[in-house]
């Protein structure tokens, strides 16, 4: 699929650059047009850069569960590939074509007008509620129903089985039927299963049930003195007239003028780095965790102090700063990252476990 897309990518390609070639047959030497063979080649190096897209995307989607070539005894982890990436250039517009105003100010005169100080309105007067006293009656407490106890239930006692622990499948150390690798070890482990485990408990059944009776109990009120609203708070409109003075302004008598002087846009020529190929997840050979000795990690830690990194005192202990100077080793060398890799002390010309 991804030859048949890349195929017709550059079939398109091509075309499209005999279009842009000069006709022949016209007697005449036809002038190279800069911007249009400088887009073909824009073009082209997209195009290629879209078909290396479409290979890494197509061979790194699938990941087996563990190594094909997994070896008792060895430790493997997945560990992140770096994105793969190609140098570019183009241009930018640095800055906009742009307008320079020349501006010629208006001419101005003093009159004098009269203005609103304060328009017409209706202005609202509030005027307060007034009370009275109502005596009504009030429920305290409602009618209600409730059930009398007239014989206790009986009940009887009687033996079950009550599961404890289900039936479950565990991963032990070691070979058999269904194997994988273990993501915090690297080691190999294999499927177990373990059977349900159950015991008895005792529980009451109802042997015959309680018997109860209906009671009514009547409602309760009380008479109850209240202050109510007699008429509410309400407003009365008054009508209040606009307010004028008289004031000196400056009005314009000629408008300002104004000239526009063109100014053309400004370009620059930048490189910038694309993706060609994403990250992808890869099965690596890593130093288990019975050969990470004192002595070993020493010596890792003076490899990295040689290239420059920074992993703390040579203390034997894969501690925060130890594993951040692995990770940038890595990054710099395009090495795949997560774990202290066989290709990682390879990198760094140390033996392997």
């Amino acid at each position: 699929m991804v030859r048949r897309h890349a195929g017709w990518l550059l079939m398109a390609l091509l075309v499209s650059g005999c279009a842009l070639s000069p006709p022949r047959g016209s007697g005449r030497t036809p002038v190279a047009d800069d911007g249009r063979m400088a887009s073909l080649e824009m073009a082209l190096a997209d195009a290629l850069i879209q078909i290396e897209k479409m290979k890494a995307r197509s061979d790194g989607d699938a990941l087996p569960k563990m190594p094909a070539n997994a070896q008792t005894g060895a430790c493997y982890a997945r560990m992140l590939q770096p994105p793969q990436y190609v140098e570019r250039e183009a241009s930018r517009m640095v800055k906009e074509a742009t307008e320079t105003l020349q501006m010629l100010p208006a001419k101005t005169e003093w009159r004098e007008e009269q203005v609103v100080v304060s328009e017409a309105h209706t202005q609202l007067k509030l005027v307060p509620a007034t009370y009275k006293w109502l005596e009504e009656k009030t429920l305290v407490l409602p009618a209600r129903e409730r059930q009398e106890l007239v014989s206790e239930a009986e009940y009887e006692t009687v033996t079950e089985q009550v599961l404890v622990a289900m039936a479950e499948t565990v991963w032990r150390k070691g070979r058999g039927e269904i194997e994988r690798i273990d993501e915090e070890s690297g080691e190999i482990v294999h499927r177990v299963e373990l059977p349900a485990k159950y015991r008895d408990v005792e529980r009451q059944l109802l042997r015959k049930p309680a018997v109860y009776r209906r009671v009514v109990e009547p409602a309760v009120y009380e008479t109850l003195r209240k202050r109510v609203v007699d008429q509410p708070e309400h407003s009365v409109a008054v009508q209040v007239p606009a307010v004028y003075k008289t004031v000196r302004v400056q009005r314009i008598v000629e408008p300002a003028r104004v000239t526009r002087i063109p100014v053309p846009a400004v370009y620059e020529r930048y490189s910038y780095r694309e993706k060609v190929a994403d990250e992808s997840l890869v099965w690596r050979q890593i130093v288990c965790q019975r050969d990470l000795s004192e002595q070993r990690l020493k010596t890792v830690q003076k490899a990295l102090q040689a290239r420059g990194f920074e992993p703390g005192y040579a203390d034997g202990i894969l501690g925060k700063r130890t594993q951040a100077a692995v990770y940038a080793f890595q990054q710099q060398q395009g090495l795949a990252t997560g774990r202290l890799s066989v290709e990682t002390l390879q990198a760094l010309q140390l033996p392997a476990p």
